[in-house]
């Protein structure tokens, strides 16, 4: 029953990305004439195209080579392929569930599938997303720094300029609570304690004693986790160095599409730029893939830039990096499938999770 109600969700959020797919091409066509269309699509050099998937399957292959540079100090019998498997697999589940959820629990689970150990496992995954966070922070913050002369004006005429700086600032809170844990865990608890104290009272939170213990253990993880980062400096050079390469790749499929189309005149720069304020703007979106605002942030910052291409151009980027990763995770749960590893079931999941969390509870008890 369980596992038919886990497949049922899937089900669900996988027919939910069939309508938002459905919905943009009704957008474009109502929009855009069909002729238009069919122009612009025939003025795309197809061979850009084919960089764009280059640049994908780099992207893939980029955030494997991250987690692999830690897990291999952990498990050094881990294998590359396995990694890269459960690479898209997370890819394919942080595109169906909100908010990109689902993938890291999934990953975690396959990784033990995969024989390697549950806290090895986590970690290699929690430590990836503590480097990406920085990384990402600090790339935006650079290229804005570095071309607000160049396009400052432009984003401030169009209005975006507030939801650059929304993005920022989320993105900035969450480096704060993360740079808070590593430098001041009894503290950051206080404070989280405090807040669930304040949010009860103000009847806005329910059941403040099980959020204490969530968080708690949420700190817990992320501690021990940074406590393995500062002990290995190299691996966190390294998976930063392949996470630059990755979001390189990823922020520079615009400016492919851009030259595809035999464009020209607006720089790299303000490309990159503007492709990671829609993905910082868009991450927090509470839903799959954040659909609907990826679309309109995507033609909102690039309309003058693609100009009469917006449309195809905002549906060519999102089956490159939201639906085709859906369709590649499909793929590969289909050969686990047949290779007798089964999709778990909600319940599995939160077992799995369960069974993390106590071990980080330990091993941080242990180093107190």
């Amino acid at each position: 029953m369980e596992k038919k109600k886990k497949r049922l969700g899937n089900k669900l959020n996988l027919i939910f990305c069939g309508i938002a797919f459905i919905v943009m091409l009704v957008y474009l066509f109502v929009f855009d004439k069909p002729e238009e269309i069919l122009k612009a699509l025939q003025a795309m050099n197809p061979v850009f195209i084919v960089i764009c998937l280059i640049f994908m399957v780099g992207y893939w292959l980029s955030e494997s080579a991250t987690v692999h540079t830690i897990l291999k100090t952990l498990h050094p019998d881990a294998k590359f392929r396995n990694t890269f498997t459960n690479t898209i697999i997370g890819q394919y589940f942080n595109c169906i569930t909100p908010a990109a959820s689902g993938g890291q629990p999934m990953q975690a689970y396959y990784f033990v599938k995969m024989s390697v150990p549950l806290s090895a496992g986590l970690t290699a995954l929690l430590s990836r997303f503590i480097v990406y966070q920085f990384v990402l922070t600090i790339y935006s913050i650079f290229t804005l720094c570095v071309g607000f002369n160049q396009f400052g004006n432009d984003l401030s005429e169009k209005g975006l300029m507030p939801f650059v700086f929304i993005g920022f600032g989320v993105n900035t809170l969450v480096i704060i609570f993360l740079l808070g844990i590593a430098l001041w865990k009894s503290g950051t608890l206080k404070v989280i304690n405090a807040l669930i104290t304040l949010l009860a009272k103000m009847k806005i939170l329910k059941n403040p004693m099980k959020q204490r213990v969530y968080f708690s253990r949420e700190v817990n993880k992320f501690h021990e986790n940074f406590n393995f980062l500062k002990k290995n400096v190299t691996v966190i050079v390294k998976a930063c160095f392949f996470t630059f390469i990755q979001l390189t790749l990823y922020l520079s499929i615009s400016y492919v599409l851009y030259r595809g189309f035999g464009l020209e005149g607006v720089s790299l720069l303000q490309i990159l730029s503007y492709q990671a304020f829609v993905l910082m703007i868009s991450s927090f979106i509470p839903l799959p893939g954040a659909m609907g605002a990826a679309e309109l942030g995507y033609s909102g910052f690039f309309k003058d830039i693609f100009n009469e291409y917006t449309g195809v151009s905002t549906m060519l980027w999102r089956i490159l990096t939201f639906y085709l990763p859906i369709i590649v995770g499909m793929v590969f749960l289909l050969t686990l499938k047949k290779k007798g590893i089964e999709q778990p079931s909600e319940l599995d999941v939160k077992e799995n999770m369960y069974n993390a969390q106590q071990q980080f509870s330990a091993e941080s008890e242990n180093n107190e």
